[in-house]
């Protein structure tokens, strides 16, 4: 095992009553168990962030190449070209996902201030 060092950490009353509930639980044989286990996740969890933002700049890049090479379409002519593929049959899907994608109005809205009882 690798030489520990000691390192004296405050806390709020809520984290160190935390920290003693893990210990009291079994789940852990001391504080600094608590704490190391505490700082391994959050090590761990901007690890997958740094690898989330890394991809994401990836795959804007590559987006972006495509927008300038003119390989992009719209999600219309998307959809048309798909539906085109489907046959006669693409049509009826076509119409009904044109009618569930309207926005309408909220003609069953309660008045403002009147609450049901």
């Amino acid at each position: 095992m690798a030489r520990q060092s000691t390192m004296n950490v405050s806390l709020t009353p809520a984290l160190e009553e935390f920290v003693r509930s893990k210990v009291r639980s079994g789940g852990y044989e001391s504080a600094s168990e608590v704490v190391r286990e505490g700082l391994r996740v959050l090590k761990q969890q901007e690890q997958i962030g740094s690898e989330f933002w890394m991809i994401a700049k990836e795959k804007l890049a590559f987006a972006r190449k495509q927008v300038e090479m003119a390989l992009t379409v719209d999600g219309e002519s998307a959809m048309d070209g798909l539906i085109a593929e489907l046959g006669a049959g693409g049509e009826k899907i076509r119409t009904a996902s044109r009618r569930t994608s309207k926005v309408r109005p909220k003609s069953h809205a309660k008045p403002a201030g009147k609450r049901a009882r």
